[in-house]
């Protein structure tokens, strides 16, 4: 699961550093050293921070969801009134 994460970040990353400009080897250049800088320490927050934002997603959606069959209900108690 964590790599899957860390890919997804990567690209999200390549994506950024493509919109900065430079020419591909230059941002090869800067991801291997961006990568090259990154501890295992690091990593482990990075890990973590990644939990806690699915965490928050999760949650997020279940008070969405709640709205949501809350706001049906209420207007579905309004029609019938």
């Amino acid at each position: 699961m964590g790599d899957l994460r860390v890919n997804a970040l990567e690209r999200d990353f390549e994506s950024l550093i493509k919109l900065l400009g430079g020419t591909p080897d230059e941002r090869l250049r800067f991801w291997e050293i961006l990568k090259g800088i990154t501890t295992p320490a690091v990593f482990r927050v990075v890990e973590a921070e990644l939990g806690a934002i699915e965490a928050q997603v999760k949650a997020t959606h279940a008070v969405l969801g709640a709205l949501k069959a809350n706001a049906k209900e209420l207007g579905a108690q309004t029609v019938g009134a």
